[in-house]
């Protein structure tokens, strides 16, 4: 019972129910394969590159979150006030590093490190600090995903982990916690290098504002002096004095008059703060974790400001905060981009588009590639994306554009066949409907693999309208009735299983119109399904029409699709001789390819030989070259 009394249990509880929720999201992805959590979401460190990312670069990449952007906020809040209480009460490398800890003082080998060799080494928080912020900030990437012990294991060492580092960094948090207090978080950790910074808060907000007044006065100042000044400052702050002076609020204090020197503070110090012989504890290693608080054995001597009954408050306050962080994210998000092309005054005069549910927003490099798109648009003058909810906002001219012609600009029509056609194929059904919650291609995919799964159907093609038009091809002989297709449609869920593993996906497709069903011949359901491609390379404008020939070869139908068509014209252009490529069907439904070429570099037969090779050269974007397996034999 002692032994409870003594225990700091609020901090206990939180630490290791910190911990426990952890443990359980790992048992669950395991157990259940579609579940795929993310363990640095409420990351607060995260969440302070990511503001420094969004104010430089103006746009946040995929790794970057709302929720981690709120925890960066309520962090720097939390420090300014109160002290470092991630590090006391959530962070689980601390909570780890201090268990392990207790495995070197049980056999008496855990040291503190003291003296010249102290100071040096506080200095390699901060120069990791400095080499994590430049290179997220010149990437737009979390940097610390690379080396991050705990995101290493919790991910289960993804891509985003260069293995080395981690492997470096998880023995240097294991052997470095047994043999030395608390090495990582003193020595190593980057977020407890920027959340002594921020403690040194008249330093941290000199540094901004004089950085942001030259901004303003147009001087073009990198980056990196900020931040190299800010890493430097810190340090040497920390070394000099390690102390901090109005800021944070809340400091531990002790009563000299009834303090019995007993030492039982300093000895409980995680940190080995020499707690009984301060009467204000300002230094910056201090976290307000309460240890010294519950171990004191007199009464009104070791305080909170001097007040009693504030023993409750860190705990508190680092529960309050997460919930505020939590709530703000939910009640706010900033876009992963955000960019203005227009002029000030077009931008004001104008209007603003907004359209939820695109499902291909889903990254920094679909939203700059949406961008891209946009600006080829006339009328349109910026757009902002957001990656969490899948929505986008264009701004736009009114006298151009309006919201329908917007929507048409952002859809995509699209055609596939589900199954091919075989013999017993005699005619086709098409089925046409008006689809509401209908979007994107990533829309059109899910429709796809769920008409594939649930039902018989050759093939689907969409058309933009509002809602969109979809047509579904099934086969003339096929006994899905209006109601069961219709059910089919809005399902709520689509299970996918690919390589062995199941995933999920929500849908949300909403009939807005009565089935029409249709019979129509197979020579017209396949002209429908047919996508022509057309592609010129190695120079085909330089040459004239006269020294130009073409090889029309016949091809199956059951083989061609536009993915290999595109696989089959890569191989075909590694001969210079050949300079073109067309797929064109005749009115018997025949596919045919054109194949032009200069008949003074290549030939038929060169170029027939080359066309029924098993494996097909693939020249990807960057110079990578590939091989896949062909598809077509002529």
């Amino acid at each position: 019972m002692k032994i409870l009394q003594k225990r700091n249990l609020p901090r206990f509880i939180l630490q290791w129910g910190v911990i426990a929720f952890l443990l359980f999201l790992g048992a669950k992805a395991f157990f259940v394969k579609e579940f795929a959590p993310n363990f640095e979401a409420y990351c607060p460190f995260g969440g302070l590159q990511a503001i420094s990312s969004y104010l430089l670069n103006n746009s946040l990449a995929c790794s970057m979150t709302t929720i981690q952007i709120a925890m960066g906020i309520m962090l720097i809040i939390g420090i300014v006030l109160f002290s470092k209480l991630f590090c006391a009460y959530i962070c689980p490398i601390g909570t780890i590093s201090e268990w392990l800890g207790s495995i070197g003082d049980k056999f008496k080998i855990r040291v503190k490190i003291t003296g010249l060799a102290d100071k040096i080494l506080r200095s390699l928080k901060y120069i990791l600090l400095f080499i994590t912020f430049y290179f997220t900030l010149d990437s737009n990437e979390l940097f610390c995903k690379k080396y991050d012990p705990f995101f290493a294991i919790a991910s289960g060492f993804s891509l985003d982990v260069v293995w080395y580092y981690a492997i470096l960094s998880i023995t240097i948090v294991v052997i470095g916690s047994i043999i030395f207090r608390l090495f990582w978080c003193k020595y190593l950790c980057p977020l407890g290098a920027i959340s002594n910074i921020i403690k040194f808060t008249w330093f941290f907000a000199a540094v901004l504002l004089i950085y942001v007044i030259l901004l303003k006065a147009g001087i073009q100042l990198s980056y990196v002096w900020p931040l190299g000044i800010a890493a430097i400052g810190g340090y040497i702050l920390e070394i000099w004095g390690e102390k901090v002076n109005f800021f944070p609020v809340a400091k531990i204090t002790r009563n000299e008059s009834s303090c019995t020197n007993c030492q039982l503070c300093s000895r409980k110090c995680p940190q080995v703060i020499d707690v009984a012989k301060m009467r204000v504890v300002t230094a910056a290693d201090c976290n307000l974790c309460g240890e010294c608080l519950e171990v004191c054995p007199e009464k009104e001597t070791l305080l909170i400001n001097k007040k009693s009954g504030l023993k409750w408050l860190p705990p508190t306050a680092a529960i309050v905060l997460f919930i505020l962080g939590l709530v703000l994210s939910s009640n706010w998000e900033l876009p992963t981009i955000d960019q203005r092309w227009g002029t000030a005054e077009e931008i004001e005069k104008g209007a603003v588009f907004t359209q939820s549910g695109i499902s291909a927003i889903k990254c920094f490099g679909s939203s700059m590639a949406f961008a891209a798109q946009m600006k080829q648009v006339k009328g349109v003058y910026g757009v902002a994306t957001f990656v969490s909810t899948h929505k986008v906002k264009v701004y736009y001219d009114p006298a151009i554009l309006n919201d329908v012609k917007l929507q048409a600009e952002l859809f995509t029509p699209q055609k596939s066949e589900i199954r091919a056609l075989t013999d017993g194929h005699q005619s086709v059904k098409m089925v046409s409907c008006l689809l509401d919650n209908f979007f994107d291609p990533s829309d059109f995919t899910n429709l796809s693999l769920l008409l594939k799964e649930k039902t018989d159907a050759l093939g689907v093609e969409s058309e933009f309208s509002c809602p969109v038009t979809v047509r579904i091809y099934l086969p003339g002989n096929s006994t899905l009735n209006e109601n069961s297709l219709k059910e089919i449609l809005e399902t709520k869920v689509l299970s996918v299983t690919t390589e062995g593993k199941t995933s999920k996906q929500s849908l949300s497709f909403k009939l807005a119109s009565q089935l029409t069903f249709k019979s129509i011949g197979l020579k017209d359901y396949k002209y429908k399904m047919f996508d022509a491609y057309e592609n010129s390379f190695n120079g085909k404008s330089n040459y004239r029409e006269a020294i130009l020939d073409t090889m029309v070869v016949p091809s199956d139908h059951k083989t061609y699709n536009l993915n290999a068509v595109s696989y089959f014209v890569s191989h075909l252009s590694n001969d210079n001789g050949i300079v073109g490529f067309q797929s064109a069907m005749d009115s018997t439904s025949q596919i045919y390819f054109n194949i032009i070429y200069v008949d003074s570099l290549t030939n038929r037969d060169i170029i027939f030989k080359n066309m029924n090779n098993d494996s097909l050269t693939i020249n990807y974007e960057g110079g990578e070259v590939g091989k896949v397996i062909n598809k077509f034999k002529f």
